[in-house]
Order: structure tokens, then sequence, then C-alpha cells
């Protein structure tokens, strides 16, 4: 899964921006949430070649994050900044693994991400919409 890889490609023309901004960021639900989604997303696909991603999906999802962000006042400079940020990405991808781990998955056993993810698709959860067995 490349949903934040993706994110940070769809905005290729941004300028960084100032690091206090990260909070308002943040503290939204939605993108905080979305953040964090791909960020599972992410672990995902590193562990399982055998799931795919729905691109056009995924593409929407990020699409409507954008929005989300521009819509309370982030340029697209802001957001690139936010999804660059090395800090930032460790901080989403220690969520990513505290969440793999409440659901019985853990980054140093592929198997168990794997299992939790195939139970996503089945459920239909978010992330297991955005996702296929190959």
């Amino acid at each position: 899964m490349m949903i934040a890889r993706t994110l940070a490609v769809a905005l290729l023309l941004a300028t960084p921006a100032a690091a206090d901004r990260y909070d308002a960021l943040r503290a939204d639900p939605e993108i905080a949430n979305g953040v964090l989604v791909a960020a599972i997303g992410d672990a995902i696909g590193d562990a399982c070649p055998d799931l795919g991603e729905r691109r056009t999906r995924s593409l929407l999802v990020l699409n409507a994050l954008v929005n989300r962000a521009r819509t309370l006042g982030y340029s697209v400079g802001e957001i690139r900044a936010y999804v660059d940020d090395d800090g930032e990405k460790a901080r989403v991808k220690s969520q990513a693994r505290q969440w793999l781990a409440q659901k019985g998955a853990s980054t140093n056993d592929p198997g168990s991400i794997c299992r939790v993810a195939r139970a996503e698709i089945a459920a239909g959860t978010t992330i297991g919409r955005l996702m296929y067995v190959k």
C-alpha cells in the first residue's frame, strides 16, 4: 500500500510549511484518521505481497483528505510538509503499529499483519475496502 506515498506524489508542486501548523492538522479527526489509515495501509502493503491496493478508492480518499485540509485553510505546501515531515511519519507509523498490535498483529510478524488485513477485507472496514486479495 502506498497511500501515504501517493499523497506525497500528488502534491509535488508544494513548498514547506511552518511546523507550528501541524498541531491543527493532527487535531482534525478526519485528517488524523485518514493519515493513520494510510500508514496502516503502507504497513500492510509492505508485509503482504498477496494483497493489492484499490488505487481508485485510495486516490478518492486522498483527494478528500487534501480537500478537507484545503477547506480548513491549509495550502498544498503545508499539506505536503506535513506528509513529508520525518517526525510526523515516525509518529503516525507508531500509531499504526499500536493499531496493528490492538488487532493482534506485530510488524515483526508479517503473517499476523496479513491475517489482520484479510479480516479487515472480510469485514468491509475502511481499511478493508481499500484492499483486495490478488
